[in-house]
């Protein structure tokens, strides 16, 4: 790990002071609560992630032998159902070691986009997959809708087998338990209760996705245990990368370079991006405060960026163009970290490290980096919205504006899109971000346009901007979103679903009184609302068609006036 301060250099040299003098990384390894608040609640039933590279290394033996049994019995795909901290550590897995011959093909879903359920209803064999129902709490409101699907469709076809095709992955004594031995589930496996979601990666939410991919689990739980003795008190502090990296994301958030930008030596590793965009932002994102993780996955020029800024840049093949922007932000005074990774294998190393500076981070930004608050009132919201949705209660509200096949909602008036999109960037203060919540199918050809529309809006207005699919990001960034200091300006994108599919009100059975496309709607509606009660700028389009095309769209009616 190389670190340029900069003009923060010696006011980060000297915060190592107060590190020796308040003893606070042997404090953390204690799991002192009062390094964070006076209270324990959230804390210290959340830190069993410190020694779970060690501990879970008895059980890579039974995993290992799960998934030979499952190849031995033709299993050949599975599918990973599940959100936030359940969901992005095995995506990470499968993006960077691919899926491996002679072993399971892993999918992550985790979009209730009626598309995105169809891809999977219709690609994959029930017959030959395994059904992964993967959530902490067990009660998940997207990760059950998946599965009541999923069973019935299993149920179909394989009848009172279906239950031998799903596994479960949830804490001791959730709803999840009950449901698996409901319905026959062939294994239940019960997580440590004192790992939070976003530090999950090394436990079983991580492990039984990872077994199923051929990886070498004992390697990479070495490797996080090799990062944990990196981390450890007994490791000067000058050369302890979690306590080095944990103070600059602390001290310079704390100094307004509170955008950790992110660039990548190649697209395989935007997934660890992803990973450490709920880690960062969940985490730091509380009490008017926070870190706002942005994926730059198409870099731009030194003078796009402002003085909020600072860059990490992970490296796993050498790339010149992105080692020469460093130097020239360097030159211009941006705080700059490069980090490399010489196999996939050192993901465990850098997984940990992260896990250990995200939580020092909030010694510094003196926040719980443990608990959610603010994620509770967007699943408010969307309960309320189906509630009224199923009772037929529910009123359309009127757009303010229609033009080019967008149903346009705002708090203001306008008499155009283009006027509308002014005043949406007129919004954003010095210092501030935009996000865009992308409630979109997630394939290639949108992903490159919305790379496209944030590039245009960052390069445009020199400020941070991020997106993410919706409802995936509201187990991620959704709690920074409404719980740091009032920095973002919102664009919501919300198509509607060309197909939609009922979820059953049961596993089992047929009766249904909702859709997923009513689903997405709802989440949609329910953040909106989080949102403006949270004081933020949001507006929101709403439109039918090709994804691909209204994008191009928006971004053509941005360049008209940018």
């Amino acid at each position: 790990m190389e670190i340029f301060w900069g003009k923060y250099a010696e006011e980060i040299e000297s915060s190592f002071i107060t590190l020796e003098e308040e003893k606070v990384i042997s404090r953390l390894w204690e799991k002192d609560y009062t390094l964070w608040k006076p209270y324990p609640y959230e804390i210290v039933n959340r830190l069993g992630w410190l020694s779970a590279p060690q501990e879970m290394q008895k059980n890579v033996a039974q995993l290992e032998d799960m998934t030979a049994e499952l190849r031995k019995e033709g299993f050949q795909e599975a599918l990973l159902l599940g959100m936030g901290g359940s969901s992005l550590a095995p995506d990470l897995f499968q993006k960077v070691w691919g899926n491996k011959e002679g072993f399971l093909n892993l999918y992550v879903l985790d979009s209730t986009d009626p598309e995105m359920v169809n891809h999977y209803d219709q690609s994959l064999d029930p017959g030959k997959t395994l059904y992964l129902v993967s959530t902490k709490s067990g009660n998940t409101l997207e990760t059950l809708s998946f599965f009541k699907f999923f069973y019935n469709l299993a149920q179909k076809k394989l009848g009172k087998e279906a239950g031998k095709h799903f596994i479960a992955i949830t804490d001791p004594g959730s709803p999840l338990v009950q449901l698996g031995e409901r319905y026959g589930f062939r294994k239940v496996f019960l997580n440590p209760p004192d790992i939070g979601g976003r530090y999950s990666a090394f436990s079983f939410f991580g492990l039984v996705p990872a077994a199923l991919l051929g990886i070498d689990l004992s390697l990479l739980l070495e490797k996080a245990t090799i990062a944990s003795q990196k981390c450890s008190p007994s490791t000067p502090l000058k050369d302890n990368e979690g306590a080095l990296l944990g103070t600059t994301l602390g001290i310079l958030a704390q100094k307004g370079r509170d955008k950790l930008t992110f660039f990548f030596s190649s697209p395989r590793w935007e997934s660890f991006g992803d990973w450490l965009e709920q880690l960062v932002a969940e985490s730091t994102g509380k009490e008017g405060k926070g870190i706002l993780p942005v994926i730059d996955r198409q870099p731009g020029k030194p003078e796009v960026y402002g003085e909020d800024r600072l860059f990490v840049y992970i490296e796993g093949e050498k790339n010149d163009s992105l080692n020469n922007l460093l130097e020239e932000l360097k030159n211009a005074g941006h705080p700059v970290i490069k980090i490399s990774v010489a196999s996939h294998y050192d993901l465990g190393e850098q997984m940990f490290i992260w896990e250990f500076a995200t939580a020092l981070s909030g010694y510094w930004l003196k926040i719980n980096p443990f608990d959610q608050p603010d994620v509770e009132s967007t699943k408010k919201f969307t309960q309320e919205m189906m509630r009224r949705c199923k009772e037929g209660s529910f009123e359309e509200e009127n757009p303010v504006l229609v033009e080019k096949g967008f149903n346009i909602f705002c708090d203001f008036s306008a008499s155009s899109l283009k006027e509308v999109l002014e005043q949406f960037l007129g919004f954003v203060e010095p210092g501030g971000y935009i996000s865009i919540h992308a409630y979109l199918p997630v394939n290639p050809l949108i992903e490159k346009e919305l790379i496209s529309l944030a590039s245009l809006l960052r390069d445009k207005t020199k400020k941070a901007v991020t997106f993410g699919y919706g409802p995936r990001f509201l187990h991620s960034t959704g709690q920074l979103h409404k719980g740091d200091g009032g920095k973002g300006v919102f664009l919501q994108l919300v198509s509607e679903p060309s197909i939609d599919i009922p979820i059953p009100e049961e596993a089992g059975s047929d009766v249904s009184c909702f859709t997923f496309g009513a689903l997405k709607k709802a989440q949609a509606l329910g953040d909106r609302e989080a949102l403006k009660r949270a004081g933020r700028k949001v507006i929101s389009l709403f439109f039918q068609g090709n994804s691909e095309e209204k994008l191009r769209t928006l971004r053509e009616t941005f360049l008209h006036f940018l």
